[in-house]
């Protein structure tokens, strides 16, 4: 079953993926070139951080790893360059993904878009500026209390710092989705599964794939993540769903289990019957809100039928109809009617 909205365009899948393409293309080259000026002062900014990460009041610093420090130049650059130009890359995103969403989706990959930047910046500051000055003075006064002469690889400071800023960054961008998802209605206890597998599957690639050279401390680090956000978001993925759904199956005459969704329209003066488990959306056929609610029900059920009970509005169907290819809607009214249409795409 193929699902169409009404705001999608009618074009082939190669040209979207053209247009993915050429819109990353272009991000990718913004983004070298916005590297470059960073790249350009990178000494100066490294040589500000490792002082204030510097534990010590005498020398005690040194750079055991050359290559290391040449290759931390490179990716702190970049790293600096892509949050610069983070407003561009969220202005692509959302064009590219507004035509193909629901309003709520809207809603929820707009909340995502603003507030990670800001929680982003606002935990950076925290962590760089403020906790981890503090954590390597503890650390130093420890060594300081067991009499030994403490020497420290500049590397080790700033990579630790650089690993503890990615892992937030994964961490709050996975918890901003979660927590945007369930305040704009799109998760709940009923699609919790859905958006685990897609949130932190993602992430989990990725954060494997950045400690790739500690196979072991990049599962573990993998693991904490993901418990953390699972944490954050227990609130939403634990919220009772708001529509009861109970899909009915049975096998049809060549042996294909066709499963089937009874649905409660209401918009006739005849009063709910729900003892059947069907599904009340009151004036689904009217209100553009529940449709949207309908389709993602929908989407996370994939029923082959649509069985709506209790609605005269037929001529509302022909419009819904178009945004759900390969499944069968059929009205079964209290009342005959002489024009009870069904629909099959």
């Amino acid at each position: 079953m193929t699902l169409h909205l009404s705001s999608d365009s009618n074009t082939k899948l190669e040209t979207h993926a053209n247009e993915l393409f050429a819109r990353t293309g272009i991000l990718i080259f913004i983004w070298l070139i916005a590297s470059i000026p960073w790249l350009l002062n990178i000494n100066s900014i490294l040589g500000y951080f490792v002082g204030i990460f510097n534990p010590c009041v005498e020398e005690c610093l040194n750079l055991y790893q050359p290559e290391k420090w040449s290759e931390l130049r490179w990716i702190i650059s970049g790293f600096l360059g892509m949050i610069t130009i983070t407003p561009l890359i969220n202005r692509q995103i959302w064009v590219f993904s507004r035509p193909g969403l629901t309003h709520s989706e809207r809603r929820m990959l707009r909340l995502v878009l603003i507030l990670s930047p800001i929680v982003f910046l606002l935990s950076a500051y925290i962590t760089i500026i403020e906790v981890i000055p503090i954590l390597y003075d503890i650390g130093h006064q420890i060594h300081d209390d067991y009499g030994f002469v403490a020497k420290y690889d500049a590397v080790s400071l700033i990579y630790f710092a650089i690993m503890l800023l990615w892992i937030q960054t994964l961490v709050i961008i996975s918890s901003t989705v979660m927590i945007s998802s369930g305040l704009t209605g799109n998760l709940d206890a009923a699609n919790a599964n859905w958006w685990r597998v897609r949130v932190y599957g993602f992430i989990s690639l990725v954060s494997i794939l950045s400690h790739y050279e500690r196979t072991s401390s990049g599962l573990a680090i993998t693991v904490f993540s993901l418990l953390l956000v699972e944490l954050i978001a227990r609130p939403w993925t634990t919220k009772r769903p708001k529509y009861y759904v109970k899909l009915n199956e049975r096998f049809s005459a060549e042996g294909d289990l066709i499963s089937s969704l009874d649905l409660i329209c209401g918009c006739t003066e005849y009063g709910y019957d729900e003892s059947n488990g069907a599904t009340v959306m009151k004036h689904v056929c009217r209100i553009s809100k529940t449709q949207e609610e309908l389709l993602k029900l929908i989407v996370n059920y994939r029923p082959n039928k649509l069985i709506v009970n209790q609605c005269y509005n037929y001529q509302s169907w022909d419009k819904i109809i178009q945004s759900y290819d390969g499944m069968e809607i059929i009205f079964n009214n209290d009342q005959p009617s002489t024009n009870q249409p069904r629909f099959h795409r």
